[in-house]
């Protein structure tokens, strides 16, 4: 094998290049200032430095990866425009930060860029859509897209919009996002498919908490009556303005009515329950759910109401052996007050927390009507559905003539005001049918003695009250 050392080489005449006929093997590192022809009969090129797009073995300078990094040519994408371009032709994009190469057609990147989210702020809103969320990171491209990651299902969910500041700063607006899928972690995906995710970054503020405990918010309540006083309410933590519906179909709902359903209506707003009460049959008690809404995130709790056939009784008096308090108990009765002749006798009336007692004492000079009687301060009107009075009688004691009790529309303590009257009954329990006449009007309840000579005369009473048989005291 032939082998040249020279420090120059050139042909016979030293005026330009040797030809070598049959090719030149060269060993180790050639370098040279210029290079021409088109390089189809270079083999071997393991790399190359500024390649010139168009001309595939045209050189600008040395190809060196002595030092472990390969030079290639570089620019922004718009210079990419206009220059003359082969498949396979690779550079560095300045704009994207990624190594692209040509695929015949355009451009496409070598990987995918990596973009990172440091933090968000605020890390903490209401969940309604429309929150302005700010992404502070590394490597944002514009164009690239926002997603709400749930950390309980995974599921994701685009955001409302996305606005590219610069490559360390994006804004996106939330969609609305419930806590039942918090907390959500933050998704940024890049045009060419770069993806980061801040996880567990995003809480969906708090659901609304029900005031009104769970259960019956209404008993005893007569069929056909007018509802008032009875709404549910509830507070958000976020303080956001409460809805209320339901989410059963009894309350509202007017499909099965009486037997099923009670035609009522639930204030949206402030959580009010009004309307008439079902026409029962029979006593029925009602259960439903209502819905608290912050327009985000809702509550749900179950309550009932009990709807009566019959109305309670009503007591003009209930002393402590039937479960009242007797002359404290003012709300019907307002108390009590006692009118006599008391000419040549002693007389009067009161009532305590367990009895009324009303007395007449004379002697051989009274003559006959002497009197005494202890009358409500109140009238009460007698409900439409009441059939029955019943009067409980513990004492009496008569000399002459009678004692007696009665209803009364007059407030004068005397007999002639009675409407309804019994007289010397005897000590017991008493049960009347009310006059049908009667019903629906208000009437004063009063108890008293009438006698003569050497009277002697009273009456003691622990219960007066009207009801329905149906739901007697």
């Amino acid at each position: 094998m032939s082998r040249i050392r020279a420090n120059q080489i050139t042909n016979q005449a030293a005026d330009g290049a040797p030809v070598v006929q049959n090719g030149l093997v060269v060993t180790g590192i050639l370098t040279s200032t210029s290079f021409s022809g088109d390089g189809s009969g270079l083999v071997g090129v393991a790399s190359t430095d500024n390649i010139q797009t168009g001309t595939a073995a045209t050189f600008t300078s040395a190809v060196d990866i002595s030092d472990g990094t390969l030079i290639i040519p570089n620019g922004d994408t718009a210079s990419r425009t206009g220059i003359n371009t082969s498949i396979g032709d690779f550079r560095y994009n300045t704009t994207t930060g990624k190594v692209e190469f040509y695929n015949g057609t355009g451009w496409e990147n070598i990987g995918t860029s990596q973009p990172l989210i440091n933090n968000i702020s605020p890390s903490s809103f209401s969940g309604a859509a429309g929150t302005s969320i700010t992404l502070v990171g590394q490597n944002f491209v514009s164009g690239a897209n926002v997603h709400f990651v749930s950390s309980v299902n995974g599921s994701s969910t685009a955001a409302g919009s996305v606005a590219f500041v610069n490559s360390g700063i994006m804004t996106a607006t939330t969609p609305l996002l419930t806590t039942a899928g918090e907390p959500y972690g933050v998704k940024v995906t890049n045009p060419d498919g770069g993806i980061t995710l801040l996880e567990a970054a995003l809480d969906a503020g708090s659901a609304p908490t029900w005031t009104t405990s769970a259960g019956s918010i209404g008993s005893g309540i007569q069929k056909n009556s007018t509802l008032s006083g009875i709404a549910v309410t509830a507070t958000d933590p976020d303080g956001q303005a409460i809805t209320y519906s339901e989410v059963t179909s009894v309350l509202t709902s007017n499909a099965d009515t009486p037997a099923t359903t009670m035609n009522l209506t639930l204030n949206s707003s402030t959580g009010a329950i009004t309307g008439t009460a079902p026409n029962v049959s029979s006593d029925t008690t009602y259960n439903f759910t209502i819905r608290a809404s912050d327009g985000v995130n809702t509550t749900d709790r179950a309550f009932s109401l009990g709807i009566q056939a019959a109305s309670n009784p009503l007591y003009w008096f209930r002393g402590t052996a039937h479960g009242g308090t007797g002359a404290s108990d003012t709300s019907v009765h307002g108390g009590f007050y006692t009118h006599g002749n008391n000419s040549s006798s002693s007389g009067s009336g009161n009532a305590n927390n367990d009895r009324t007692y009303v007395y007449k004492n004379g002697n051989s000079g009274v003559g006959v009507g002497i009197h005494q009687y202890l009358s409500t301060n109140n009238s009460a009107t007698i409900p439409a559905d009441h059939d029955k009075f019943r009067v409980v009688v513990s004492s009496n004691s008569v000399y002459s003539h009678h004692y007696g009790f009665g209803w009364g529309t007059g407030s004068s303590g005397t007999s002639a005001n009675y409407t309804f009257a019994k007289y010397n009954t005897g000590n017991g329990t008493h049960t009347y049918d009310i006059p049908a006449s009667m019903v629906g009007n208000a009437y004063h309840f009063t108890s008293g003695v009438y006698c003569g000579q050497n009277c002697n005369n009273q009456i003691q009473i622990t219960l007066a009250v009207s009801f329905n048989s149906a739901n007697p005291p």
